[in-house]
């Protein structure tokens, strides 16, 4: 997130862990190993709103993060992947937003938004973890960003590593790196490296379009930087997600984001 306030992982402040609220059903069953998390809130079979300030879980055969430090903001959900985040101005971070519990080199990420009202951050988001590496490296931990829009709050290439230009699905994106310094993460306080992929210019609403993850894996290990393990619940707070999100940092006014995400990765 950004650099000198944003937490940049669901796990980065104390737990809202109050009951969902009455237009939410819960399945019986929790999906292996996610139960461990404590602000998971296990299987959504309805179309479902959330408000707390950490909640985690399923919804259809999606997963989604949602997460705030303060203020007023949710996330509506439906099954067939459409969501929207609402929120009002203040000074808060919240970032959510639906996609899978754990990375994918290989996917293929489908989406198209209909609005945007002001989010700082329209983008892929997720992180990996290698426990087997010192916490002293930085790359032990990595949370990354695919950026597709963008407010002009905060700009990633300001403090970071410049990496390479290269084009992914007719887009050209430049890669940039940055350091977080005992920052809140899904692992808890960690130093750990930010990646990120950004186009020319925020791209139009109102399209279907698909990013394809592993042009991107490929344009930030071109420049040393590698992912760590994308697919585990090794963390302590939140698995190693990777999902379309929403973000906002000290809104200034209220907004919405709306859109839908879904698997594109060829069957």
């Amino acid at each position: 997130m950004v650099l000198w306030l944003i937490c940049g992982a669901v796990g980065c402040s104390s737990e809202d862990t109050s009951s969902p609220s009455t237009n939410e059903l819960v399945a019986e069953t929790p999906v292996d190993g996610i139960n461990k998390f404590q602000a998971y809130t296990q299987q959504y079979t309805e179309n479902t709103t959330l408000s707390q300030n950490h909640a985690t879980g399923h919804i259809g055969d999606l997963f989604f993060t949602h997460w705030k430090d303060g203020g007023t903001t949710s996330l509506t959900m439906q099954l067939d992947g459409s969501f929207d985040v609402s929120w009002q101005g203040g000074g808060y971070n919240y970032v959510g937003g639906p996609g899978w519990h754990y990375g994918d080199i290989n996917r293929v990420i489908g989406y198209n938004f209909s609005e945007d009202s002001g989010a700082n951050f329209i983008t892929v988001y997720g992180w990996g973890y290698d426990k087997t590496m010192s916490e002293t490296d930085p790359a032990h931990l990595v949370e990354y960003y695919i950026l597709q829009r963008w407010s002009d709050a905060y700009e990633p290439s300001k403090n970071g590593v410049f990496g390479k230009t290269f084009v992914s699905n007719g887009v050209e994106y430049s890669s940039y790196r940055t350091l977080r310094e005992q920052k809140p993460s899904i692992n808890g306080p960690s130093t750990f490296y930010q990646y990120w992929s950004k186009p020319n210019q925020p791209l139009p609403l109102g399209e279907s379009r698909e990013i394809i993850f592993a042009d991107h894996v490929k344009a930030w290990a071109d420049s040393g930087w590698i992912l760590p393990d994308m697919n585990n619940f090794d963390a302590s707070d939140d698995p190693t997600y990777q999902v379309m999100a929403v973000e906002v940092f000290n809104p200034p006014k209220d907004g919405t984001a709306s859109g839908r995400v879904w698997d594109a990765t060829p069957k």
